[in-house]
């Protein structure tokens, strides 16, 4: 089947969404909204007759545009009837329009440029078990003056909150992208997907995750608590609260993924498994772009 690109601006985004909704084991993160917030800008190589998808993220910079990771996605996926695809002429095509890129994908489709393997974790009811220590900071959290409940939660404030405690740790929380988090929280309620629990001093909002629903899945986003209360294992009484929060609504539980071993380590405490995505990076540009791009990268990290 013939395909071409197209970008977003010209996308009719009922009909994008339609075909994601169509696609079976689609993730949230192919919904047209969670592209609009996070991406710089995207483009996908779409069927002619609007058949199957496969979206990228692009930014345009010193005249070339390169396909990159858009923050807070973690993967692309082709959507519709994936059969249709011709893997081998959507990478000669991908490779021709865009000579620069880094490319997460949930499954391998590009068949002959090289990959590596990242892993997120997952888990669902039949897998799920409470490690010991896991069970041993909820109890300690149950006997504390904290309450964890949905109700009455600011959609803002808490967002606000986990950005400020994460930037404590990670400088990017503390910069202007942060926006591309809040934008994507706001969007997802607005269309019905925002998953919230906060956990309470009295009144006082202290911490929270934030999860999205699609599909059968409940995928976490972000969250965090004050200091003093992680130390009272309320990270883990939340987590415990959001995962059977999803079991109730038939979901499965997607952790979101992570290589920092410590995160891998909190999601194991509940059983989380490890599955593979897939990363792709090739650079065939100019070598007057890779001399700037390689100048422009080290000043970005001063």
């Amino acid at each position: 089947m013939k395909a071409n690109w197209i970008n977003q601006k010209d996308i009719n985004r009922h009909n994008w969404d339609k075909l994601v909704q169509q696609t079976q084991g689609a993730s949230i993160y192919s919904l047209s909204f969670y592209f609009d917030a996070t991406a710089i800008d995207w483009e996908a190589y779409v069927a002619d007759d609007y058949s199957f998808a496969i979206p990228v993220g692009i930014v345009r910079k010193g005249g070339i545009t390169r396909v990159y990771p858009p923050l807070f996605q973690r993967y692309i996926e082709p959507i519709g009837d994936v059969s249709k695809i011709d893997l081998a002429a959507f990478e000669k095509s991908l490779l021709k329009r865009y000579s620069k890129g880094d490319l997460n994908v949930k499954s391998a489709i590009l068949p002959k440029t090289k990959y590596s393997n990242h892993i997120h974790q997952v888990v669902d009811q039949e897998q799920f078990k409470l490690k010991t220590q896991a069970k041993r900071m909820i109890k300690r959290f149950a006997k504390t003056r904290y309450e964890i409940r949905e109700e009455n939660i600011d959609t803002g404030m808490l967002s606000q909150l986990i950005a400020k405690e994460l930037s404590k740790k990670l400088p990017l929380y503390a910069s202007k992208d942060v926006h591309y988090l809040f934008d994507v929280v706001k969007k997802a309620e607005e269309k019905g997907n925002l998953y919230k629990v906060g956990v309470f001093d009295g009144e006082t909002l202290k911490g929270g995750l934030i999860g999205l629903k699609f599909n059968n899945k409940l995928l976490y986003l972000k969250g965090t608590a004050l200091e003093e209360l992680q130390k009272e294992g309320a990270m883990y009484a939340l987590m415990n609260h959001f995962i059977n929060y999803g079991f109730n609504q038939n979901c499965s539980i997607d952790f979101g993924g992570s290589r920092v071993k410590g995160i891998q380590f909190f999601n194991q405490r509940f059983n989380g498994k490890d599955v593979d995505y897939y990363y792709y990076t090739w650079d065939i540009s100019p070598i007057w772009f890779k001399i700037l791009f390689s100048v422009y990268s080290r000043f970005k990290k001063l």
